[in-house]
């Protein structure tokens, strides 16, 4: 018998080897390029509703297919061939555009400076509207009108109408008309906002003559050119906005009254059911005061306050208010004011009717109502900030009763579901993927989350690939805190060696690395990492989204000191383990990451022996208004604060190799941060390395992401050299 066992135990470990040896190594380049390709989970592109019908389209092959409740074969939409029909020679389609369904008989998509749209009845192609050469920041309204900008100027482009209209003429350097403001903070994404019938739109306009001017260096032209940008630093002069509403009927622009200080945000604008009101969210900018403001579009003057919201650190308003169709008086308000990010019933005469959400949990987004009013739909962290019962790291749906408050959880599978619902509020479609679920997509019955289908059930898009595991793992922070982090091990790991390891991070706010979806919200270079023999490592600390205002808002006035302590945490618990080379760690991060990663190579020494710092903040003086003064307050008011988590003057500190890399036009992280820092370590005679990325903004995109990984691998291995 025990022959037999041993012959046995040999033929599997046989067949174990040779299912290993078949499997293909995962190449940084793979990883890089075909993350959402080959080695990505299955997608349905473009999956939406039909407006108006119980059906929905996706696009697969050239082909805009689509499906209905209960209807088992997929029926063709459209083709690109029956789209190009119509099109010249000249502006024919090379894949299936991006369309947006109007109504159940026609879609519209935007190609070669124009608006079409798909007739489906007619199977015709019509050119709806034209627009003027550089047309940017496009924004469809009701009728089939079109707002767009040519350069800081604002247009709009009419069905059928040769000429476009022009709404600002004063558009110039320092005047920026219909364009995102307060550098895209508090919710804003746009800066061109439609009535409800598409017969008037407001628009941001921003003065920014006042704020200091910054040069990139551009050098594609011989020689070199220099592009002029308006870059507000904390403490300085910030940009003055402006709120306008013009009137196709009349042709004339109303300015809102928007009152003092200039410098005050102005956000989250919303147009009230009547079309006769506009509302704006005020912010102060000590960012401690948010007023919704109602505005008369007759006069362009103040209402009223219809509420407000404070908070002694700071308070970020991100959402618009959101109007009941079936009771226009009233609405739907976000708000964290009691520690956790809730849905909130109004009504404009009598004021708070009832707080929707409630507990320890966060409203992440508001998916939708349903058609009678009676519902809202979101998408939430689950209950609980413990690892037991995953807390942030999951997202739920839920369906939650306006008469009660009641909510029903519509999905429970662990993972992170996203969902998109159906016009008349019925049904859900659920896109979702968990750590052990690559993505699968299934339609839901919106009042019970009953699935009624399956749309989607991806393949393991890895299934023939040698790669480790993802491991979410709970440890112990400040005073008993749990964070939540990422462990990924290399496909051959064994437990009696010892590895050396990468900790990513990034730990600022509004951001979360480790969530409960594929891969564990790891990129798929990780994995390539670690089969160089690493171990991988993240962790989300205090001042990450997603846990709960105490949580994100620990940072206040000191960015970089409870953050540093938590990924020290992580450390020590990586230090714990018997399989981890604790003379052999690198830190790695980009932006905010840049930023933790340099503090922990000169506030932490010893603890890397390596740092690859991106695009890293070195002085929160050099930083942004919007951003810096809200978790920092301005310098005047927190010198202590700026001096503290600033990085240049302390490069003496530095114990371990150092390298820094910046876009040569970032316009974010500006590269006088990196410069400042490097003359600072010359003049005090301290060697680091330096990588610029000329052509490249804050982030290194593109085909030239696989050359930056490529050097931040290599980098790492010329330091910790694994198997060595």
């Amino acid at each position: 018998m025990a022959h037999t066992r041993s012959h046995t135990t040999l033929s599997v470990l046989l067949l174990a080897a040779t299912a290993t040896a078949q499997l293909q190594e995962l190449t940084l380049k793979d990883a890089m390029l075909k993350a959402g390709t080959d080695l990505g989970p299955e997608r349905l592109p473009q999956l939406s509703w039909v407006e108006g019908a119980a059906t929905y389209s996706f696009v697969r092959r050239d082909t805009l297919w689509e499906n209905g409740i209960g209807k088992m074969s997929d029926h063709v939409a459209a083709t690109l061939t029956d789209l190009n029909r119509d099109l010249p020679d000249s502006a024919k389609l090379k894949a299936f555009p991006a369309i947006t369904w109007e109504s159940a008989a026609r879609f519209r998509f935007q190609h070669n400076a124009h608006v079409y749209t798909w007739d489906r009845g007619r199977r015709v192609l019509h050119a709806r509207v034209r627009l003027l050469p550089g047309a940017a920041n496009e924004d469809m309204g009701e009728g089939g009108r079109v707002a767009y900008t040519v350069d800081n100027d604002l247009y709009i482009g009419l069905p059928n109408e040769p000429q476009a209209v022009r709404v600002t003429h004063d558009g110039t350097d320092g005047i920026v008309n219909g364009q995102s403001v307060h550098r895209n903070e508090y919710g804003i994404e746009k800066g061109t906002f439609w009535s409800p019938d598409g017969g008037r739109l407001a628009f941001y306009r921003m003065d920014e003559r006042m704020v200091t001017t910054y040069q990139l260096e551009d050098i594609g032209s011989k020689p070199s050119s220099f592009r002029t940008i308006r870059y507000p630093m904390a403490g300085q002069a910030s940009h003055h906005v402006r709120i306008g509403v013009f009137d196709l009927a009349t042709r004339r622009t109303l300015f809102l009254n928007t009152g003092l200080p200039e410098d005050q945000y102005l956000t989250n604008i919303a147009w009230g059911p009547d079309g006769r009101h506009l509302y704006v969210v005020h912010l102060d900018r000590a960012t401690t005061l948010a007023r919704l403001v109602e505005y008369d579009l007759t006069t362009g003057n103040a209402v009223r306050t219809v509420l407000e919201e404070r908070d002694e650190r700071y308070v970020e308003p991100q959402v618009p208010m959101h109007f009941l169709k079936q009771r226009p008086q009233q609405f739907i308000w976000t708000s964290a004011r009691d520690g956790w990010t809730h849905l909130y019933l109004y009504d404009l005469r009598t004021g708070l009717v009832r707080q929707l959400t409630t507990g320890a949990w966060n409203v992440k987004r508001i998916v939708g109502l349903d058609a009678r009013g009676a519902a809202v739909f979101v998408e939430g962290t689950e209950v609980g900030t413990g690892f037991t019962g995953a807390g942030a790291i999951r997202t739920q749906l839920f369906r939650v009763e306006l008469s009660n408050g009641r909510s029903t959880a519509l999905t429970t599978a662990p993972g992170t579901h996203h969902g998109t619902l159906s016009s008349d509020g019925q049904y859900v479609l659920d896109q979702w993927s968990s750590t052990t679920v690559p993505a699968r997509i299934e339609l839901l019955d919106a009042r019970t989350g009953q699935g009624l289908k399956m749309l989607l059930n991806s393949r393991d898009p890895l299934s023939g690939v040698r790669h480790g595991a993802v491991e979410l793992v709970d440890i112990a922070g400040q005073d008993g805190e749990r964070l939540h982090a990422r462990l990924i091990k290399p496909g051959h790991f064994d437990s009696r060696q010892r590895y050396p390891v990468i900790v990513y991070l990034y730990n600022g706010p509004h951001v979360q690395l480790v969530t409960d979806s594929w891969l564990g919200g790891a990129p798929l270079w990780m994995l390539h990492a670690a089969e160089r023999g690493y171990l991988v490592f993240t962790v989300d600390g205090r001042g990450s989204a997603w846990r709960g205002r105490a949580f994100e808002q620990a940072i206040h006035r000191r960015l970089g000191e409870v953050e540093l302590q938590d990924q020290l945490h992580g450390a020590a618990w990586l230090k714990g383990l018997p399989y981890v080379d604790t003379t052999r760690m690198a830190v790695h991060g980009w932006s905010f990451g840049g930023f933790m990663t340099t503090s922990l190579m000169l506030k932490a020494p010893g603890t890397f022996k390596l740092g690859v710092a991106g695009g890293p903040v070195m002085d929160w003086n050099m930083y942004e208004v919007m951003y810096t003064e809200r978790y920092m307050d301005t310098p005047q008011e927190n010198p202590d604060g700026y001096a503290a988590s600033q990085l240049v003057g302390k490069c003496d500190r530095l114990q371990g190799e150092l390298l820094l890399i910046h876009g040569l036009q970032d316009d974010v992280v500006l590269p006088e941060h990196s410069y400042a820092f490097l003359k600072d370590c010359i003049g005090k005679g301290a060697q680091v390395e330096f990588f610029v990325y000329p052509g490249h903004a804050h982030n290194v995109r593109g085909r030239d992401r696989l050359h930056l990984m490529t050097m931040v691998l290599e980098r790492i291995d010329r330091s910790l050299r694994p198997g060595q």
